[in-house]
Protein backbone atom coordinates (compact mmCIF):
# COMPACT_ATOMS: atom_id res chain seq x y z
CA UNK A 1 0.00 0.00 0.00
CA UNK A 2 1.16 3.56 -0.72
CA UNK A 3 1.53 6.24 1.93
CA UNK A 4 -1.24 8.81 2.31
CA UNK A 5 0.67 11.55 0.49
CA UNK A 6 1.73 9.16 -2.27
CA UNK A 7 -1.86 7.98 -2.70
CA UNK A 8 -3.03 11.58 -3.01
CA UNK A 9 -0.45 12.19 -5.74
CA UNK A 10 -1.48 9.02 -7.56
CA UNK A 11 -5.16 9.94 -7.51
CA UNK A 12 -4.33 13.38 -8.91
CA UNK A 13 -2.31 11.87 -11.76
CA UNK A 14 -5.00 9.31 -12.56
CA UNK A 15 -7.55 12.11 -12.43
CA UNK A 16 -5.55 14.20 -14.92
CA UNK A 17 -5.11 11.23 -17.26
CA UNK A 18 -8.83 10.50 -17.35
CA UNK A 19 -9.63 14.22 -17.50
CA UNK A 20 -7.72 14.61 -20.76
CA UNK A 21 -9.61 11.74 -22.39
CA UNK A 22 -12.92 12.89 -20.88
CA UNK A 23 -12.50 16.37 -22.33
CA UNK A 24 -11.76 14.71 -25.67
CA UNK A 25 -14.88 12.53 -25.51
CA UNK A 26 -17.01 15.48 -24.45
CA UNK A 27 -15.70 17.62 -27.30
CA UNK A 28 -16.37 14.81 -29.77
CA UNK A 29 -19.93 14.18 -28.54
CA UNK A 30 -20.68 17.92 -28.50
CA UNK A 31 -19.57 18.52 -32.07
CA UNK A 32 -20.39 15.18 -33.74
CA UNK A 33 -24.04 15.89 -34.73
CA UNK A 34 -23.06 19.28 -36.14
CA UNK A 35 -20.11 17.81 -38.05
CA UNK A 36 -22.41 15.13 -39.41
CA UNK A 37 -24.90 17.67 -40.71
CA UNK A 38 -22.04 19.78 -42.13
CA UNK A 39 -20.72 16.74 -44.03
CA UNK A 40 -24.23 15.67 -45.14
CA UNK A 41 -24.18 12.47 -43.09
CA UNK A 42 -27.43 11.14 -41.64
CA UNK A 43 -28.37 10.50 -38.02
CA UNK A 44 -27.94 6.80 -38.74
CA UNK A 45 -24.37 7.32 -39.98
CA UNK A 46 -23.44 9.18 -36.80
CA UNK A 47 -25.15 6.56 -34.62
CA UNK A 48 -23.31 3.76 -36.43
CA UNK A 49 -19.94 5.43 -35.89
CA UNK A 50 -20.70 5.85 -32.19
CA UNK A 51 -22.10 2.37 -31.57
CA UNK A 52 -19.45 0.51 -33.61
CA UNK A 53 -16.57 2.22 -31.84
CA UNK A 54 -18.36 1.61 -28.52
CA UNK A 55 -18.59 -2.12 -29.25
CA UNK A 56 -14.84 -2.27 -29.91
CA UNK A 57 -14.21 -0.17 -26.79
CA UNK A 58 -16.31 -2.54 -24.65
CA UNK A 59 -14.41 -5.58 -25.89
CA UNK A 60 -11.10 -3.75 -25.53
CA UNK A 61 -11.61 -2.73 -21.91
CA UNK A 62 -12.16 -6.35 -20.90
CA UNK A 63 -9.03 -7.45 -22.74
CA UNK A 64 -6.90 -4.57 -21.46
CA UNK A 65 -8.13 -5.12 -17.88
CA UNK A 66 -6.62 -8.60 -17.88
CA UNK A 67 -3.47 -7.40 -19.65
CA UNK A 68 -2.99 -4.59 -17.12
CA UNK A 69 -3.03 -7.06 -14.24
CA UNK A 70 0.13 -8.70 -15.60
CA UNK A 71 1.81 -5.94 -17.63
CA UNK A 72 1.26 -3.20 -15.04
CA UNK A 73 -1.34 -0.46 -14.69
CA UNK A 74 1.09 2.36 -15.53
CA UNK A 75 2.34 0.78 -18.74
CA UNK A 76 -1.16 0.03 -20.06
CA UNK A 77 -2.39 3.50 -19.07
CA UNK A 78 0.38 4.97 -21.21
CA UNK A 79 -0.61 2.72 -24.12
CA UNK A 80 -4.18 3.97 -23.85
CA UNK A 81 -3.21 7.64 -23.79
CA UNK A 82 -0.84 7.24 -26.73
CA UNK A 83 -3.56 5.45 -28.70
CA UNK A 84 -6.04 8.19 -27.89
CA UNK A 85 -3.67 10.86 -29.20
CA UNK A 86 -2.91 9.11 -32.49
CA UNK A 87 -6.53 8.02 -32.97
CA UNK A 88 -7.95 11.51 -32.39
CA UNK A 89 -5.56 12.93 -34.97
CA UNK A 90 -6.62 10.31 -37.53
CA UNK A 91 -10.35 10.80 -36.79
CA UNK A 92 -10.10 14.59 -37.12
CA UNK A 93 -8.11 14.24 -40.34
CA UNK A 94 -10.84 12.05 -41.83
CA UNK A 95 -13.38 14.79 -41.08
CA UNK A 96 -11.07 17.37 -42.65
CA UNK A 97 -10.89 15.28 -45.82
CA UNK A 98 -14.68 15.22 -45.89
CA UNK A 99 -15.11 18.95 -45.31
CA UNK A 100 -12.58 19.78 -48.03
CA UNK A 101 -14.36 17.53 -50.55
CA UNK A 102 -11.52 15.03 -50.93
CA UNK A 103 -13.89 12.22 -49.92
CA UNK A 104 -17.64 12.19 -49.40
CA UNK A 105 -20.65 9.97 -48.95
CA UNK A 106 -19.91 6.30 -48.33
CA UNK A 107 -16.15 6.79 -48.56
CA UNK A 108 -16.23 9.46 -45.87
CA UNK A 109 -18.44 7.32 -43.67
CA UNK A 110 -16.07 4.35 -43.99
CA UNK A 111 -13.01 6.51 -43.29
CA UNK A 112 -14.62 7.88 -40.14
CA UNK A 113 -15.81 4.45 -39.05
CA UNK A 114 -12.39 2.83 -39.52
CA UNK A 115 -10.39 5.63 -37.88
CA UNK A 116 -12.72 5.83 -34.88
CA UNK A 117 -12.76 2.04 -34.47
CA UNK A 118 -8.96 1.86 -34.56
CA UNK A 119 -8.82 4.62 -31.97
CA UNK A 120 -11.23 2.73 -29.70
CA UNK A 121 -9.12 -0.41 -29.91
CA UNK A 122 -6.18 1.28 -28.17
CA UNK A 123 -7.78 4.01 -26.09
CA UNK A 124 -9.90 1.36 -24.35
CA UNK A 125 -6.78 0.57 -22.30
CA UNK A 126 -7.11 3.83 -20.35
CA UNK A 127 -10.20 3.35 -18.09
CA UNK A 128 -9.50 -0.19 -16.79
CA UNK A 129 -5.87 0.62 -16.00
CA UNK A 130 -6.77 3.85 -14.18
CA UNK A 131 -9.69 2.33 -12.23
CA UNK A 132 -7.69 -0.85 -11.58
CA UNK A 133 -4.87 1.23 -10.13
CA UNK A 134 -7.33 3.11 -7.89
CA UNK A 135 -8.91 -0.12 -6.63
CA UNK A 136 -5.48 -1.63 -6.00
CA UNK A 137 -4.44 1.15 -3.61
CA UNK A 138 -7.79 1.44 -1.78
CA UNK A 139 -9.48 -0.55 0.97
CA UNK A 140 -12.98 -2.07 0.54
CA UNK A 141 -14.39 0.61 2.86
CA UNK A 142 -12.84 3.40 0.80
CA UNK A 143 -13.66 1.94 -2.60
CA UNK A 144 -16.66 4.16 -3.42
CA UNK A 145 -14.58 7.24 -2.59
CA UNK A 146 -11.56 5.94 -4.53
CA UNK A 147 -13.58 5.18 -7.65
CA UNK A 148 -15.35 8.54 -7.35
CA UNK A 149 -12.04 10.42 -7.08
CA UNK A 150 -10.90 8.93 -10.36
CA UNK A 151 -14.17 8.87 -12.30
CA UNK A 152 -15.11 12.41 -11.25
CA UNK A 153 -12.65 13.39 -13.98
CA UNK A 154 -15.42 12.45 -16.40
CA UNK A 155 -17.71 15.06 -14.89
CA UNK A 156 -15.02 17.74 -14.87
CA UNK A 157 -14.29 16.86 -18.49
CA UNK A 158 -17.97 17.29 -19.36
CA UNK A 159 -17.84 20.77 -17.82
CA UNK A 160 -14.59 21.81 -19.48
CA UNK A 161 -15.12 20.00 -22.79
CA UNK A 162 -18.25 21.78 -24.05
CA UNK A 163 -16.93 25.20 -23.00
CA UNK A 164 -13.61 24.33 -24.60
CA UNK A 165 -15.37 23.25 -27.79
CA UNK A 166 -17.56 26.36 -27.74
CA UNK A 167 -14.51 28.61 -27.58
CA UNK A 168 -12.62 26.87 -30.38
CA UNK A 169 -15.52 26.01 -32.68
CA UNK A 170 -15.39 29.57 -33.98
CA UNK A 171 -12.08 28.64 -35.63
CA UNK A 172 -13.79 25.67 -37.30
CA UNK A 173 -15.63 22.54 -36.20
CA UNK A 174 -12.37 20.56 -36.23
CA UNK A 175 -10.26 22.95 -34.15
CA UNK A 176 -11.40 21.44 -30.81
CA UNK A 177 -10.65 17.87 -31.96
CA UNK A 178 -7.12 18.64 -33.13
CA UNK A 179 -6.32 20.49 -29.91
CA UNK A 180 -7.30 17.42 -27.85
CA UNK A 181 -4.21 15.65 -29.21
CA UNK A 182 -2.05 18.13 -27.30
CA UNK A 183 -3.97 17.54 -24.04
CA UNK A 184 -3.66 13.76 -24.18
CA UNK A 185 0.05 13.97 -25.02
CA UNK A 186 0.52 16.20 -21.94
CA UNK A 187 -1.33 13.60 -19.83
CA UNK A 188 0.88 10.86 -21.27
CA UNK A 189 3.99 12.80 -20.29
CA UNK A 190 2.67 13.34 -16.75
CA UNK A 191 1.95 9.62 -16.29
CA UNK A 192 5.36 8.65 -17.65
CA UNK A 193 7.26 11.03 -15.37
CA UNK A 194 5.23 11.02 -12.14
CA UNK A 195 3.07 7.91 -11.73
CA UNK A 196 4.82 5.25 -9.63
CA UNK A 197 4.94 1.65 -10.80
CA UNK A 198 3.02 -0.65 -8.45
CA UNK A 199 4.84 -3.70 -7.17
CA UNK A 200 3.21 -7.02 -8.19
CA UNK A 201 2.05 -7.57 -4.62
CA UNK A 202 0.35 -4.18 -4.59
CA UNK A 203 -1.38 -4.93 -7.86
CA UNK A 204 -2.89 -8.02 -6.32
CA UNK A 205 -4.36 -5.96 -3.47
CA UNK A 206 -7.58 -5.32 -5.35
CA UNK A 207 -8.17 -9.02 -5.83
CA UNK A 208 -7.43 -9.78 -2.19
CA UNK A 209 -9.55 -7.01 -0.65
CA UNK A 210 -12.98 -8.00 -1.93
CA UNK A 211 -15.71 -9.65 0.10
CA UNK A 212 -14.30 -13.16 0.45
CA UNK A 213 -17.50 -14.38 2.09
CA UNK A 214 -19.38 -14.01 -1.18
CA UNK A 215 -20.28 -17.35 -2.83
CA UNK A 216 -17.82 -18.36 -5.53
CA UNK A 217 -20.42 -18.34 -8.30
CA UNK A 218 -22.38 -15.24 -7.31
CA UNK A 219 -24.25 -13.47 -10.09
CA UNK A 220 -24.86 -10.27 -8.11
CA UNK A 221 -21.90 -8.31 -9.57
CA UNK A 222 -23.22 -8.86 -13.08
CA UNK A 223 -26.60 -7.38 -12.13
CA UNK A 224 -24.88 -4.18 -11.01
CA UNK A 225 -22.81 -4.19 -14.20
CA UNK A 226 -26.03 -4.59 -16.20
CA UNK A 227 -27.60 -1.67 -14.34
CA UNK A 228 -24.58 0.44 -15.20
CA UNK A 229 -24.97 -0.49 -18.86
CA UNK A 230 -28.61 0.63 -18.75
CA UNK A 231 -27.63 3.93 -17.14
CA UNK A 232 -25.16 4.67 -19.93
CA UNK A 233 -27.49 3.35 -22.64
CA UNK A 234 -30.05 5.94 -21.54
CA UNK A 235 -27.36 8.63 -21.49
CA UNK A 236 -26.18 7.61 -24.97
CA UNK A 237 -29.73 7.91 -26.29
CA UNK A 238 -29.93 11.40 -24.86
CA UNK A 239 -26.57 12.48 -26.30
CA UNK A 240 -27.37 11.00 -29.72
CA UNK A 241 -30.69 12.85 -29.76
CA UNK A 242 -29.99 16.20 -28.10
CA UNK A 243 -27.94 17.82 -30.88
CA UNK A 244 -30.46 16.91 -33.57
CA UNK A 245 -33.30 17.91 -31.21
CA UNK A 246 -31.89 21.42 -30.90
CA UNK A 247 -31.68 21.66 -34.69
CA UNK A 248 -35.11 20.20 -35.48
CA UNK A 249 -37.20 21.41 -32.51
CA UNK A 250 -35.57 24.75 -31.62
CA UNK A 251 -34.41 25.47 -35.20
CA UNK A 252 -30.76 26.14 -34.33
CA UNK A 253 -27.98 26.01 -36.91
CA UNK A 254 -25.44 23.17 -36.57
CA UNK A 255 -22.88 25.46 -34.89
CA UNK A 256 -25.50 26.97 -32.56
CA UNK A 257 -26.76 23.48 -31.72
CA UNK A 258 -23.23 22.36 -30.82
CA UNK A 259 -22.94 25.28 -28.42
CA UNK A 260 -26.35 24.60 -26.87
CA UNK A 261 -25.55 20.91 -26.41
CA UNK A 262 -22.27 21.92 -24.83
CA UNK A 263 -23.99 24.22 -22.36
CA UNK A 264 -26.62 21.61 -21.48
CA UNK A 265 -23.90 19.02 -20.86
CA UNK A 266 -21.99 21.54 -18.73
CA UNK A 267 -25.07 22.02 -16.54
CA UNK A 268 -25.43 18.27 -16.11
CA UNK A 269 -21.73 17.74 -15.41
CA UNK A 270 -21.64 20.56 -12.85
CA UNK A 271 -24.53 18.94 -10.95
CA UNK A 272 -22.80 15.56 -11.17
CA UNK A 273 -19.58 17.01 -9.82
CA UNK A 274 -21.48 18.64 -6.98
CA UNK A 275 -22.96 15.27 -6.04
CA UNK A 276 -19.59 13.51 -6.13
CA UNK A 277 -17.61 16.13 -4.21
CA UNK A 278 -20.56 17.04 -1.98
CA UNK A 279 -21.35 13.62 -0.50
CA UNK A 280 -20.20 10.64 -2.59
CA UNK A 281 -16.50 11.06 -1.81
CA UNK A 282 -17.21 11.81 1.85
CA UNK A 283 -18.65 8.32 2.26
CA UNK A 284 -21.51 9.38 4.52
CA UNK A 285 -24.14 7.50 2.51
CA UNK A 286 -23.94 3.79 1.76
CA UNK A 287 -23.56 2.67 -1.83
CA UNK A 288 -26.90 0.85 -1.64
CA UNK A 289 -28.70 4.04 -0.57
CA UNK A 290 -26.98 6.07 -3.28
CA UNK A 291 -28.01 3.56 -5.93
CA UNK A 292 -31.67 3.75 -4.88
CA UNK A 293 -31.51 7.55 -4.89
CA UNK A 294 -29.73 7.83 -8.24
CA UNK A 295 -31.76 5.51 -10.47
CA UNK A 296 -35.24 7.05 -9.84
CA UNK A 297 -33.70 10.51 -10.20
CA UNK A 298 -32.36 9.59 -13.62
CA UNK A 299 -35.71 8.18 -14.69
CA UNK A 300 -37.39 11.45 -13.68
CA UNK A 301 -34.80 13.49 -15.59
CA UNK A 302 -35.44 11.67 -18.86
CA UNK A 303 -39.19 11.94 -18.34
CA UNK A 304 -38.83 15.72 -18.02
CA UNK A 305 -36.79 15.81 -21.23
CA UNK A 306 -39.65 13.99 -22.96
CA UNK A 307 -42.26 16.41 -21.59
CA UNK A 308 -40.21 19.58 -22.10
CA UNK A 309 -41.70 22.59 -23.85
CA UNK A 310 -38.98 25.11 -23.05
CA UNK A 311 -35.25 25.38 -22.47
CA UNK A 312 -35.89 26.01 -18.76
CA UNK A 313 -37.45 22.56 -18.35
CA UNK A 314 -34.60 21.04 -20.36
CA UNK A 315 -31.98 22.50 -18.05
CA UNK A 316 -33.88 21.36 -14.94
CA UNK A 317 -33.87 17.86 -16.42
CA UNK A 318 -30.15 18.07 -17.20
CA UNK A 319 -29.46 19.16 -13.60
CA UNK A 320 -31.37 16.19 -12.17
CA UNK A 321 -29.60 13.91 -14.62
CA UNK A 322 -26.23 15.19 -13.43
CA UNK A 323 -27.09 14.58 -9.78
CA UNK A 324 -28.21 11.05 -10.61
CA UNK A 325 -25.13 10.24 -12.72
CA UNK A 326 -22.83 11.61 -10.01
CA UNK A 327 -24.14 8.97 -7.61
CA UNK A 328 -24.99 6.13 -10.00
CA UNK A 329 -21.68 5.11 -11.54
CA UNK A 330 -19.39 5.13 -8.46
CA UNK A 331 -21.97 3.39 -6.28
CA UNK A 332 -22.82 0.72 -8.88
CA UNK A 333 -19.12 0.19 -9.63
CA UNK A 334 -18.34 -0.14 -5.94
CA UNK A 335 -21.19 -2.61 -5.45
CA UNK A 336 -20.04 -4.73 -8.39
CA UNK A 337 -16.41 -4.88 -7.21
CA UNK A 338 -17.40 -5.45 -3.56
CA UNK A 339 -19.79 -8.35 -4.10
CA UNK A 340 -17.48 -10.24 -6.45
CA UNK A 341 -14.97 -12.94 -5.52
CA UNK A 342 -11.18 -12.57 -5.90
CA UNK A 343 -11.23 -14.69 -9.05
CA UNK A 344 -13.91 -12.44 -10.55
CA UNK A 345 -12.07 -9.19 -9.79
CA UNK A 346 -10.20 -8.65 -13.11
CA UNK A 347 -13.27 -9.58 -15.14
CA UNK A 348 -15.64 -7.37 -13.14
CA UNK A 349 -13.21 -4.43 -13.22
CA UNK A 350 -12.98 -4.77 -16.99
CA UNK A 351 -16.75 -5.03 -17.35
CA UNK A 352 -17.53 -2.09 -15.08
CA UNK A 353 -15.13 0.18 -16.99
CA UNK A 354 -16.68 -1.04 -20.25
CA UNK A 355 -20.24 -0.16 -19.25
CA UNK A 356 -20.05 3.28 -20.86
CA UNK A 357 -19.10 1.71 -24.16
CA UNK A 358 -21.69 -1.05 -23.78
CA UNK A 359 -24.38 1.57 -23.37
CA UNK A 360 -23.22 3.33 -26.50
CA UNK A 361 -23.44 0.12 -28.54
CA UNK A 362 -27.23 0.03 -28.25
CA UNK A 363 -28.20 3.59 -27.30
CA UNK A 364 -27.32 5.64 -30.42
CA UNK A 365 -28.78 3.33 -33.09
CA UNK A 366 -31.92 2.77 -31.02
CA UNK A 367 -32.32 6.52 -30.51
CA UNK A 368 -31.67 7.23 -34.20
CA UNK A 369 -34.32 4.70 -35.21
CA UNK A 370 -37.14 5.91 -32.97
CA UNK A 371 -36.18 9.56 -33.57
CA UNK A 372 -37.69 9.16 -37.04
CA UNK A 373 -41.13 8.52 -35.49
CA UNK A 374 -41.02 11.20 -32.80
CA UNK A 375 -38.04 13.42 -32.01
CA UNK A 376 -38.78 13.24 -28.25
CA UNK A 377 -39.43 9.49 -28.13
CA UNK A 378 -35.79 8.56 -27.26
CA UNK A 379 -36.15 10.48 -23.99
CA UNK A 380 -39.31 8.55 -23.06
CA UNK A 381 -37.62 5.25 -23.89
CA UNK A 382 -34.66 6.16 -21.67
CA UNK A 383 -37.02 6.98 -18.80
CA UNK A 384 -38.80 3.62 -19.15
CA UNK A 385 -35.45 1.79 -19.22
CA UNK A 386 -34.39 3.43 -15.96
CA UNK A 387 -37.72 2.57 -14.32
CA UNK A 388 -37.24 -1.13 -15.11
CA UNK A 389 -33.60 -0.99 -13.96
CA UNK A 390 -34.65 0.57 -10.65
CA UNK A 391 -37.07 -2.28 -9.96
CA UNK A 392 -34.48 -4.97 -10.73
CA UNK A 393 -31.82 -3.37 -8.53
CA UNK A 394 -34.29 -2.91 -5.67
CA UNK A 395 -35.13 -6.64 -5.78
CA UNK A 396 -31.41 -7.53 -5.93
CA UNK A 397 -30.52 -5.37 -2.94
CA UNK A 398 -33.37 -6.86 -0.92
CA UNK A 399 -32.10 -10.35 -1.75
CA UNK A 400 -28.55 -9.47 -0.74
CA UNK A 401 -29.78 -7.99 2.52
CA UNK A 402 -31.78 -11.08 3.40
CA UNK A 403 -28.91 -13.40 2.50
CA UNK A 404 -26.51 -11.43 4.72
CA UNK A 405 -24.24 -10.25 1.90
CA UNK A 406 -24.83 -6.51 2.41
CA UNK A 407 -21.62 -4.75 3.48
Amino acid sequence: MLTSSASTTVFRILFCALLATSVGQSVMLTTLPSMGRQANLSEFHIATIMSSSALIFAIGTNVWSKVAKHAGFKRILMVGLAGYSVGTFAFASAWMAGFSGIISGTNLFLALLISRSMQSTIMSATPPSAVGYAIAISSPQGRVSAISKVTSASNVGQIIGPAYAGLLVGFGLLAPLYSIVILTLMALTLVYLKLPILAPSAQQHAAQSVNTDTPSKTKSPYIFVGACVCVFCAMAMMQQTLGFFFIDFYNYTPVEAARQVGFAMMVSAAASLTAQFGWVQKGRVSKETMIMMALPLLGLAYLLLFLQASLFTLYIAMTLMGLGMGMAYPSLAAAATTYCTPSQQPSITGLITATTAMGYIVGPPLAASIYQYDIALPFATASALLAVTTCIIFITLQYLKKSGQNT
